[in-house]
């Protein structure tokens, strides 16, 4: 059974995982910048693109990282947007899904950013913000553990994302996560 792990935004990436194997089968990305792409125009293009991954890598099931409210609330609500479009991507076509909270697989792959309060107890150490850790963190659990040498933390995200499902979610075919 291949499964199909997704970071969603503007700029993105995607992972596929032999779920039997445990093992990452293939991987890519996208962007669509504002010069050239609406949001609302990007969006289209990202759902053709997950729709294509999931045909030719023939896929049995996708797992989205799903969104959380941080400073920025137009930022969010764009997320709420792309993110409620590939869910309805996977409805209409009855494509099996479920949503990975960034918390899940930043634990499991230890690419979880240290919290403010524990930055702050760390006179001496250099200061990063959580989100900036974490996505250092994922790069390099990602060069560590596949050998993948990017500075592309989407990629990094979405090939942890699929490394978390694999190695903890239960998946039969026919089943909604």
């Amino acid at each position: 059974m291949n499964i199909l792990a997704v970071d969603q935004a503007r700029h993105g990436a995607w992972a596929v995982f032999d779920y039997e194997e445990k093992s990452l089968v293939d991987y890519g990305t996208w962007a669509f910048e504002s010069k050239n792409h609406t949001f609302e125009q990007a969006i289209l293009h990202i759902e053709a693109l997950i729709n294509e991954v999931i045909h030719t890598r023939c896929i049995d099931a996708v797992f989205f990282e799903d969104i959380q409210l941080r400073k920025n609330v137009q930022s969010f609500k764009k997320l709420a947007q792309l993110q409620g479009v590939l869910v309805n991507l996977c409805e209409k076509n009855e494509y099996l899904y479920g949503l990975v909270a960034p918390t899940q697989w930043q634990n499991f792959c230890k690419a979880r950013g240290r919290t403010t309060k524990e930055i702050k107890s760390k006179v001496k150490e250099v200061e990063l913000e959580p989100k900036k850790s974490s996505k250092i963190l994922s790069l390099q659990f990602v060069r560590e553990k596949f050998g993948i040498e990017t500075d592309n933390d989407n990629l990094s995200d979405a090939i942890c994302i699929g490394h978390y499902v694999v190695n903890n979610l239960e998946i039969s075919k026919g089943e909604k996560t």
